[in-house]
């Protein structure tokens, strides 16, 4: 499934507002954050992500900004 601007700006949005949420989680079993984070956004675009394409999409967002990061200096 592919992404577009809107759906990955609230994939961002969604992930940098509950971010005390995350890391409270006991346990590195995050899944319910995720399922909730594909959830909403479904909710919104009417789209059928699930919880692990939200979480590999945003970890791939991490990842191509800190290879920029990098690249720049």
């Amino acid at each position: 499934m592919t992404w577009n601007d809107p759906q990955t700006i609230l994939l961002i949005h969604e992930r940098k507002s509950r971010n005390d949420e995350y890391w409270d989680l006991p346990g590195n079993d995050r899944t319910s954050f995720w399922m909730s984070v594909a959830s909403t956004i479904n909710m919104e675009f009417q789209s059928t992500f699930t919880y692990k394409q939200c979480k590999e999409k945003f970890q791939n967002l991490v990842c191509e900004h800190r290879v920029r990061e990098n690249y720049r200096n």
